[in-house]
């Protein structure tokens, strides 16, 4: 288990947990002296291992986030397994026009959830999907699939390149440049790098403007399609 000294004589776990059935990374983030956990996009079939874990720190799990849903959600029945089994709370993003199922908590952007001494900040960074958030905890954030590009297509597409581009821009780039971000699947191979770097590299795609990167991202979806 990664525990890390993160403050003079103060230890919280930090964890990936990465899912060998879709490729998912899930991260898991815990206060030992609360003896409290949550988990960040469980990955499917990554529920034993997730137990597994918390038995080990002697954790509970309070907090089943997730950063995205898709219509054709497949680690669904695997979070409310998860909730079920160990009394979490499950946490989505909230979308205007739809209402959370009964025990959901929907969030919006600005909402502080705590576990033991610990604090995730919700940040609303539509785009990939209409309910996407990420959430900050110290200098990392956990971003889910806001760096995927160019949608999917077919039924179960719910991007928007237009809010994907002000997320980038206003929410993404707003941060200290040194913090951390964590996808929900690799960038390129790699699973974690620093604000500044993506902002170099995210330059040329985003700097020709918002209408170009629109222009861009449809004629990507068509060539999916």
């Amino acid at each position: 288990m990664n525990v890390e000294q993160v403050r003079r004589g103060e230890h919280v776990t930090f964890m990936p947990i990465e899912g060998h059935v879709t490729g998912l990374i899930g991260y898991m983030l815990g206060d030992p002296a609360a003896r409290l956990a949550v988990v960040i996009d469980p990955p499917l079939g990554g529920t034993e291992l997730i137990l597994a874990l918390l038995a080990e720190g002697a954790q509970r799990l309070s907090m089943v986030v997730r950063t995205h849903v898709h219509a054709n959600d497949r680690e669904g029945d695997s979070c409310a397994g998860l909730c079920e089994r160990t009394g979490a709370t499950l946490v989505v993003g909230h979308t205007p026009h739809s209402h959370a199922p009964t025990g959901v908590c929907a969030v919006h952007h600005g909402d502080m959830l705590t576990f033991g001494g610990e604090t995730l900040s919700v940040l609303a960074t539509p785009g990939h999907t209409m309910d996407s958030v990420s959430y900050l905890w110290r200098d990392r954030l956990m971003c889910g699939d806001m760096l995927e590009f160019g949608g999917g297509s077919g039924e179960d597409d719910q991007s928007s390149p237009a809010l994907q581009y002000d997320s980038l821009t206003r929410r993404l780039f707003s941060l200290p440049e040194q913090t951390l971000i964590f996808p929900a699947h690799p960038m390129k191979g790699r699973r974690v790098a620093l604000l500044s770097e993506l902002k170099g590299r995210l330059t040329p795609m985003l700097g020709a403007g918002r209408d170009a990167f629109i222009a861009s991202m449809a004629l990507r979806r068509t060539a999916v399609g």
